[in-house]
């Protein structure tokens, strides 16, 4: 069906379940069989054996492979000991979906509620007045919970199990505001539950995580919830044959592919779509309907009412296409799916498992697409499809410690119940600083918020790092979203072209010091999208750590960075070429700490023709690569070289997100996957398939393949 665009055709064979037994209690085991769950899979014997011997666990396997009952087990069973349970999804959608499991058990005494933004106040009170057993929510929502946690003393008094389902969604910034949330949490339970000492004797709080399959499950389980953990390996699931098709389009753009891909399938055809980002999602809405194809969008930002219609819509087979960024990744229930296709490559092996892990559920084989884009990440795994099936699983990452996020949690510490002598001194630095910005004050031993410290943590984001800005459309006179104030520089600087919601807008002023981006809606057709220019200084702080690498010396450290944009370009949306360039008369500057790490190769600069250009080059290439085992976007970090021969490789949020951590200690893979596309890239001077990068400061200027490749072979020795 597919074969007229040329793709590479590789079958994944099914693979058989593996069973294991456990006595469950006898409601438990009831309830499973009235759901079709017969037998255990070795891994959910394995995972409920280690609750019930009072172990805190880690569960990693694929998509639809049953951890929700490992954690469904010990919950009811907790409840029918008097005993509560506390379940953080990562998103909404997720938690109202799941909801319906917990359904299954009404009839026994157990009663689960989900405590969200989209709960109303007159239902929050119910839930607080009379707790329930199984208290469902996410981090965003905890955060509000810790700091009125006076109203929840009779559920933490009993609470007996945290489970934290799709661990994997925590890494990079998220999860080090996730990690002093679960901290929190625990110093709020232990104090409900010494409140009530008779409950307090009976048990100690458990911890049960379930992931998709990562690199580093129990490194990453213990970072986040500072626990010890026993991993439990979700390899006894069975899994659908696959038939994947790798298709790499040579003369239009991959999101024609993904459309023409849709119209050859037909609207018979249940079929899922997976963007990278909500304008690649927003972009293929708008093909669809120019090409009369039936196709919703579901993203993030949605209202919880247009969410469930498209859900539903899709479920029903009202409208069998449906296009998603990683919001349906999670395991919402939509129906049965027959095709998945990924419109590039989502950055990882692990999410490419996830993604494609949706389809053939019921009918027992599923078809893959994956469309290639035009980047060097995106080729490399169009060629070494072994990899792309294959591939080593990618680690996940954290920074618990980032002072800008520790400085906020101490600060909700303080609010959530007031800090002993002991927890200032151990936090001395940031407490003092908090005190001399009166967000804390001294009572005798202790210490409390201020007014405008309960404030200010009322109002904190625990998304992000550092200032966001808020986009207002100028027409409408309202609020229409937010960004973090670094990626708010290069998107919405004064005379940008900014799409939200499946509009497009033009940015006509950009006011750092009040926080706000004014922008109006453009009425009409656009052939024309902006790029910032801007360029960046790194000095070095602090080096914390160096190892050797192919014979060269590899830091990591502490560094102080300066981004500057100092103007943009509008370019053709099809072909790229430049129509006109404008520099500002005040530049925008965004300065910060973070961490990075740093390749010293001055040693050979003098042997290599254009030398700075190619050093350059093969900074992009590394970049690109680096998602591939470290689990980030390469959004979240950023390059620099310079020409005398050393190249940075840094953390793009305040104060670090962890991820050159596992760039350290892994940068050898990404020289060698560089060196490949060095190498298989069949362009002569460098093209979007190798060295050329969208995000590129210098708009792709100074850049030499040739060089690069010299650069990538000297580093190796070959």
């Amino acid at each position: 069906m597919l074969e007229t665009f040329s793709p590479k055709i590789l079958i994944e064979p099914a693979k058989a379940a593996v069973y294991s037994d456990y006595e469950l209690n006898d409601i438990v085991k009831g309830i499973f069989e009235s759901i079709g769950v017969n037998k255990l899979y070795k891994h959910q014997a394995e995972g409920i054996r280690a609750v019930k011997d009072g172990k805190n666990i880690v569960v990693a396997a694929p998509t639809a492979s049953g951890k929700s009952e490992i954690y469904i087990a010990a919950i009811v069973e907790a409840a029918l000991n008097g005993q509560n349970s506390l379940v953080i999804y990562p998103t909404k959608a997720l938690a109202r979906d799941q909801l319906k499991r917990f359904a299954n058990f009404n009839l026994f005494g157990l009663r689960a509620e989900i405590y969200d933004g989209d709960v109303p106040q007159h239902k929050r009170k119910k839930i607080k007045e009379n707790p329930p057993n199984v208290l469902i929510t996410n981090v965003d929502m905890l955060h509000f919970i810790l700091l009125n946690n006076r109203s929840f003393s009779s559920f933490f008094s009993k609470l007996k199990f945290v489970v934290v389902d799709e661990l994997h969604v925590y890494s990079g910034v998220f999860g080090s505001h996730a990690a002093n949330i679960i901290e929190r949490l625990k110093r709020v339970v232990k104090k409900h539950q010494t409140a009530h000492a008779s409950f307090a004797r009976t048990w100690q709080l458990q911890f049960i995580a379930t992931s998709a399959t990562i690199g580093n499950p129990k490194e990453f389980f213990e970072g986040l919830i500072g626990e010890n953990g026993e991993f439990i390996s979700g390899d006894g699931a069975p899994k659908a044959e696959v038939t994947h098709y790798i298709i790499n389009p040579e003369e239009e753009s991959y999101t024609t592919t993904c459309i023409k891909i849709l119209e050859k399938l037909g609207p018979t055809k249940k079929t899922l779509i997976f963007g990278n980002s909500h304008s690649v999602v927003e972009r293929l809405g708008i093909m669809a309907r120019n090409a009369d194809v039936p196709l919703l969008i579901y993203r993030g930002g949605l209202a919880k009412e247009s969410r469930i219609e498209i859900e539903e819509s899709f479920k029903s087979g009202k409208v069998n296409f449906i296009a998603s960024t990683s919001a349906l990744e999670l395991g919402i229930d939509i129906g049965n799916i027959d095709n998945v296709i990924l419109a590039g490559f989502p950055g990882t092996v692990n999410s490419v498992k996830q993604r494609i892990g949706r389809s053939g559920r019921r009918s027992g084989s599923s078809i893959g697409v994956y469309i290639a884009r035009d980047s060097p990440l995106d080729q490399y795994y169009a060629e070494n499809s072994d990899e792309y099936l294959n591939g080593e699983p990618e680690s996940c990452y954290l920074n618990k410690t980032n002072e800008n996020v520790l400085k906020m949690h101490t600060l909700a510490m303080a609010k959530d119940s007031m800090l002993n002598r002991e927890e200032f001194e151990t936090r001395r630095i940031i407490c003092e600083q908090l005190i001399n910005e009166e967000l804390l004050k001294q009572w005798g031993n202790y210490y409390s918020v201020t007014l405008e410290g309960a404030k200010r943590v009322r109002t904190m984001g625990i998304r992000s790092i550092g200032n966001t800005v808020r986009i207002f459309d100028v027409e409408k006179e309202k609020q229409i979203g937010d960004r973090e104030q670094h990626m708010a520089i290069n998107e919405l600087f004064e005379g940008a072209i900014y799409l939200h919601g499946g509009r497009t807008y033009f940015s006509e002023k950009l006011d750092l010091d009040k926080g706000i981006a004014s922008v109006r809606p453009h009425y009409g057709q656009l052939e024309e999208y902006s790029s910032s220019l801007h360029e960046k200084q790194i000095e070095v702080i602090e080096e914390l750590k160096t190892r050797d690498t192919y014979g060269h010396n590899l830091y990591f450290g502490k560094v102080h960075v300066i981004d500057t944009t100092y103007g943009f370009r509008y370019k053709d949306v099809y072909t790229g070429r430049v129509l006109s360039e404008r520099t500002f008369e005040e530049p925008y500057i965004h300065e910060f700490n973070t961490y990075a790490i740093w390749l010293d190769v001055e040693d050979f600069a003098m042997d290599i023709e254009n030398f700075g250009d190619g050093l350059h080059a093969f900074e992009h290439v590394s970049i690109s690569m680096m998602p591939s085992f470290t689990g980030a976007d390469s959004k979240e970090l950023g390059g620099l070289s310079y020409p005398y021969g050393r190249m940075f490789v840094y953390d793009g949020v305040p104060n670090g997100n962890g991820v050159t951590q596992v760039v350290f200690d892994k940068f050898e893979k990404a020289v060698e996957m560089a060196f490949d596309r060095f190498t298989n890239c069949k362009c002569e001077k460098g093209c979007p398939k190798c060295i050329l990068d969208a995000q590129c400061g210098n708009d792709n200027n100074y850049l030499n393949k040739r060089s690069g490749l010299e650069i990538a072979k000297k580093i190796m020795g070959v």
